[in-house]
């Protein structure tokens, strides 16, 4: 069984180790963190591994799997700290788990020391670990990286029920931007939607209950009929009055939200034109939308 390291061991990091422990994929061995204290509460999370504190490179041992798990904005000097005290060698695996950064650009210091680097993104949120272990089954997660290393991590991951995809290296933060409009970006949308529904004179707790069966459903809709089939409403129906009313409406309150609307029917609308909206519908949405025609 191949041994692994983890360097930040917090909230992916226990998650997968505890995972890999539970399945014997690998052996756990140093279990780094910043502080003793947190090193030893996620070797107890993982119920295996030996706690190190971040003055301990030097004394870290040997392992054929390294998982840098810090901060996106540590990972390259992470790497570069333990790449100096001989951590890395021609048989090393050395990945990380971000989602904005490609392997090279953060652990290029390993691979001039023969390491074989990926990273490999699991697209899951982790805010609890102990119900992200439990509900691991089935994560997409996006690859990038060395052939060598992806054989093995891409293995690893399947074994806890991980569901591994190629992504292009050299296009990846537009990958991560798109799992950011996906998820992120719905949560500031209904946030949009609820304060306009106060400026309606609409509760926040109502506005609250009236959105969450509509998004559900639409929700639901996007991933059994495709996007075209889920759109609804005025630009899908063609109905260029009241998105023009809307407009005016939104414009009068708050210039922002009059333009996230625009923006966004705008992509609505290439859909409505596939679906099969009239050309003078379309060419009037337009000019109301600002996009050219």
């Amino acid at each position: 069984m191949q041994t692994l390291n983890i360097i930040g061991a917090g909230r992916v990091g226990q998650t997968l180790a505890r995972l890999w422990h539970a399945r014997a994929v690998f052996q756990i061995g140093a279990v780094c963190n910043r502080s003793i204290g947190s090193a030893q509460a996620a070797v107890t999370f993982i119920d295996a591994g030996k706690a190190y504190d971040v003055n301990s490179f030097s004394r870290l041992p040997a392992a054929d799997v390294w998982l840098l798990a810090c901060p996106d904005d540590q990972l390259q000097t992470c790497c570069v700290d333990l790449s100096k005290v001989g951590a890395f060698n021609q048989g090393s695996i050395v990945f990380h788990c971000s989602g904005a950064l490609t392997a090279h650009e953060v652990l290029q210091s390993a691979q001039a020391c023969g390491a074989q680097i990926a990273s490999l993104h699991p697209i899951k949120s982790f805010a609890s670990p102990e119900a992200a272990a439990q509900g691991f089954e089935g994560t997409f997660c996006g690859t990038e990286g060395d052939a060598a290393a992806l054989a093995v991590l891409e293995s690893a991951f399947a074994a806890i029920g991980g569901q591994c995809f190629a992504i292009k290296s050299e296009s990846k933060t537009l990958y991560h931007a798109a799992s950011v409009m996906a998820c992120n970006y719905l949560v500031a949308l209904q946030e949009t939607s609820i304060q306009t529904f106060a400026q309606a004179g609409v509760a926040r707790e109502q506005a609250m209950a009236i959105l969450q069966p509509i998004v559900s459903d639409t929700v639901h809709n996007i991933f059994s009929m495709g996007t075209q089939a889920a759109l609804t409403g005025p630009i899908a129906r063609g109905d260029a009055l009241v998105v023009k009313k809307q407009v005016a409406a939104l414009s009068a309150w708050r210039t922002d939200y009059a333009h996230t609307y625009q923006q966004l029917g705008r992509v609505a609308l290439t859909l409505a034109e596939q679906r099969g909206i009239s050309e003078q519908a379309a060419y009037t949405l337009a000019q109301i939308l600002g996009r050219e025609s």
